[in-house]
């Protein structure tokens, strides 16, 4: 009977020491998924973080003052409202944006040489994070275009890689600017914090070539 008593006294304690590390501890609540979009064409607008569900936020504070934003980047993020700090846009609700990431961006594709060969054009690339984001300009508006970034099978000093493009014979002549972002994980090595990669385009007679630091 002795022995019952203690294991039941033990029972209930571990049980409330378990509560009490849930309320100190609670779980992260779960990120909010949006796509930026650029406003700046409107006066005093900047960057919208236009949500899934629709609405609109307008950052008007950020914890990490250093992430790049750029039109068309999916995000998650977790905010807090500011109910007494006024819109510039008056599109949706101002917000702090406590913390932000970029959604999983593209994986590479192993290259071959029946990668797809369209003309296309590079206004910047930049990393973000561990993505490779390419800003590019193409004509089209009628199909969906694809994008791909590939690992050349060289045995050069550094890693070559090459983005190509399919249109998929969309012959409309809208001039279409728009991101596409790539995950370059794939590249780091273990012992080192960088590296350095040139990237070309996969396009016949094109002299493109940039070189390119990863940091991570």
């Amino acid at each position: 009977m002795k022995n019952k008593i203690l294991f039941i006294f033990f029972a209930v304690v571990l049980l409330l020491s378990l509560g009490g590390c849930d309320k100190n501890n609670p779980p992260e609540p779960d990120p909010h998924a949006g796509v930026v979009r650029d406003y700046s064409g409107l006066d005093g607008c900047g960057w919208i973080i236009e949500m899934l569900s629709g609405e609109k936020l307008e950052p008007v504070e950020m914890a990490d003052t250093s992430f790049h934003f750029y039109d068309g980047q999916h995000v998650e993020v977790w905010y807090t409202e500011l109910d007494s700090v006024g819109s510039y846009c008056m599109v949706g609700r101002t917000v702090r944006i406590d913390s932000i990431r970029e959604a999983a961006c593209q994986s590479m594709k192993e290259w071959s040489n029946k990668l797809p060969s369209d003309a296309f054009g590079v206004d910047s690339v930049f990393i973000n994070g561990n993505c490779l984001v390419a800003e590019v300009n193409y004509g089209g508006g009628c199909k969906q275009h694809d994008f791909f970034l590939s690992l050349l099978p060289t045995m050069g000093p550094l890693n070559t890689l090459t983005l190509s493009h399919d249109s998929h014979g969309d012959l409309c002549e809208a001039f279409i600017h728009e991101a596409r972002a790539f995950d370059i994980t794939s590249l780091q090595s273990p012992g080192s914090h960088s590296v350095t990669f040139i990237l070309t385009l996969n396009i016949p007679g094109s002299a493109y070539r940039k070189e390119i630091t990863y940091h991570y």
